[in-house]
């Protein structure tokens, strides 16, 4: 159930703090058995599509978030938990943008999102960008466990104020952990990204850190199959490629606007675009 901080309580400020959940599994027949599928506002949970497994693809299953509540706001802590089983692949989309905005709330907005990929699943976590006004302080993290063979895409688009507008503080923090092989397995690292923006950043608009660009994102590919053969790093106009140990690559962009800032982070290693190192 949504509930109210106590801090809310004694501001005034109607803070949120709210706890969604995904749990997809392979059912029987080769079809995806989504057993958990818990909302609650902002964060609504919609299942729009399934796929069985055929001789060439597992079964998969598309949820989207639907943001049933402005903001986040100052103050809002929220979280999504997704655990997907093995052989189904899951992906989460959103309708529409989340728009970061400020309040009277006790500190940043908060938005936590925790995945756990069990061996031979998959999981796509692409939603739309996150729209940091101007005022608004934004704390984002994505915190995502895979198994040995599980595989990995997760796109993250961040755009500092809307049109026309000063931009809003944010920070996001992404960590990504591989098990090895064996129950026993210790898992290892696979990414740790720490991204702080903001007009009080020194140097954010300088030619080493964002320059003139609004827009900034990051597209991981991780896991056997997924990101296949190991690449070469490269560099491109906004935008750089990494290889990861995993295996596994990080696409790193910035751009002026979202339609561009998409089209860079979704270059894949194989494009001419890219000027190998």
């Amino acid at each position: 159930m949504t509930s109210l901080s106590p801090a809310a309580h004694r501001t005034g400020r109607t803070a949120i703090r709210a706890r969604a959940a995904i749990q997809v599994d392979l059912g029987p027949q080769g079809l995806p058995r989504v057993s958990d599928l818990r909302s609650e506002v902002p964060i609504v949970l919609r299942l729009t599509a399934t796929q069985r497994a055929t001789a060439t693809d597992q079964a998969a299953a598309t949820v989207h978030l639907v943001g049933a509540a402005a903001g986040p706001l100052a103050g809002d802590d929220l979280r999504l938990d997704i655990a997907v089983g093995g052989g189904v692949r899951l992906l989460v989309r959103s309708v529409a943008a989340m728009v970061a905005l400020p309040g009277w709330g006790p500190g940043p907005s908060r938005f936590a999102v925790s995945a756990e990929v069990a061996d031979g699943g998959a999981l796509e976590f692409a939603p739309e960008p996150t729209v940091v006004a101007a005022g608004a302080d934004h704390a984002s993290t994505i915190d995502v466990r895979l198994g040995a063979t599980a595989r990995l895409l997760l796109r993250e688009e961040i755009l500092l104020g809307r049109f026309g507008e000063a931009p809003g503080s944010f920070h996001g923090t992404l960590r990504v952990d591989v098990s090895g092989a064996g129950p026993a397995a210790t898992p290892a690292p696979l990414l740790r990204q720490d991204l702080v923006l903001g007009p009080d950043v020194p140097g954010m608009r300088g030619p080493a850190h964002l320059g003139a660009a609004r827009a900034v994102g990051s597209l991981l590919v991780a896991g056997p199959e997924q990101a296949g053969p190991a690449v070469d790093a490269g560099v491109a106009d906004g935008a750089a490629l990494l290889p990861l140990a995993g295996p596994g690559y990080l696409v790193s962009a910035i751009a002026d606007d979202a339609v561009s800032l998409r089209r860079r982070l979704l270059a894949g290693p194989a494009d001419p675009v890219w000027r190998r190192a």
